[in-house]
C-alpha cells in the first residue's frame, strides 16, 4: 500500500435479533439498503443474535448479512438487562473505529446515515430523528405518524413520500437515543451501557421505582467525561420506528 494513501474512517451498523423471523427479514433488508453507503466512509453491517431461538440461528446464515452469536452469561435475567449487555458485546467486538446502533424495528430513508455522520465530529453524540408509529407517545423531537405498526403493515412507499416533507437541515439539543453513532474507543472508555435501566434500588433491579433509562444514564456518562460534547438530534436523518419490537411480536 502506498504510504501516502489516506484510509477512509470505518463504521459498522449493528442491530440485534433474537426470536422473530419477520423482524429478521425486515432488518436484514434495511441493513443491506444502499442508503447505508456514505462516500468517504467504509461502512459494514452486522446482526448480533442475542440468545436467539433455534429458528433464528438456523435462518441467519441465509440472510446475506454478517452476524455473530451472543450467549448471555445470565440467561434468566430480566430481558432488558440482557439487551444492554448484548449492545456492549456488539460495541466491544466491532472491528470498525466507529459504531452505529439501530433497532430491528427501524426503517431507514435516503441520506439518513450521511446526514447523521456530518455531525459525528467529536463534539456531539448524534442521533437520528424518529418518526414513530404512535403505538406509544413519542419522546423529545420524535413525531407520531403511522406507516405501520409491524413489518407486514409497513408502507414503505408512503414513508418515502413523507420523508422530504419532514427533512430539515437542523440540529437540536437532546432527543431520543437510537440510531446513534459513537466512536468505538469512546464508547468503551466511557463505561458502555449499564446492565439495565436505573431504579431506586440500583442498576437493572426491575420491579423497584424507575429513575432513568440505561441510555440516558450512559449518554450522561459520556457527556460528563467529555465536557465539550452534547447529545443532539439530526433533523435530516429520518428513521421510522415501528415501536413494536421483537418482545411484543408474534
Amino acid at each position: 500500500m502506498d504510504s501516502g494513501t489516506v484510509m477512509n474512517p470505518t463504521l459498522e451498523i449493528i442491530a440485534l435479533i433474537f426470536k422473530s423471523k419477520t423482524y429478521l427479514d425486515f432488518i436484514c433488508k434495511q441493513l443491506k439498503s444502499e442508503w447505508n453507503q456514505v462516500p468517504s466512509w467504509d461502512i459494514s453491517i452486522r446482526l448480533v443474535a442475542n440468545d436467539a431461538t433455534p429458528e433464528i440461528l438456523a435462518t441467519l446464515p441465509n440472510c446475506g448479512v454478517p452476524f455473530d452469536i451472543y450467549n448471555d452469561p445470565l440467561p434468566n435475567d430480566y430481558y432488558l438487562n440482557r439487551v444492554y449487555r448484548c449492545w456492549n458485546h456488539a460495541g466491544k467486538t466491532s472491528k470498525a473505529d466507529h459504531i452505529c446502533f439501530v433497532n430491528s424495528d427501524m426503517a431507514f430513508s435516503p441520506n439518513w446515515l450521511a446526514n447523521l455522520l456530518k455531525h459525528h465530529d467529536g463534539s456531539n453524540i448524534p442521533c437520528s430523528r424518529l418518526i414513530e408509529s404512535g403505538k406509544m407517545p413519542s419522546g423529545l423531537h420524535g413525531v407520531s405518524q403511522n406507516f405501520g405498526r409491524n413489518p407486514i403493515e409497513f408502507n414503505e412507499t408512503a414513508w418515502l413520500q413523507y420523508v422530504p416533507t419532514m427533512s430539515k437541515n437542523e440540529l437540536h439539543a437532546g432527543g431520543l437515543y437510537m440510531p446513534v453513532v459513537f466512536e468505538k474507543n469512546r464508547f468503551i472508555q466511557s463505561g458502555m451501557y449499564p446492565e439495565g435501566n436505573i431504579y431506586t434500588t440500583g442498576i437493572g433491579k426491575f420491579g423497584a421505582p424507575f429513575l432513568r433509562s440505561g441510555d440516558e444514564y450512559f449518554f450522561n456518562a459520556i457527556l460528563n467525561r467529555n465536557y465539550s460534547m452534547r447529545h443532539v438530534t439530526v433533523f435530516d436523518s429520518l428513521v421510522y420506528h415501528i415501536q413494536e419490537g421483537e418482545r411484543d411480536a408474534d
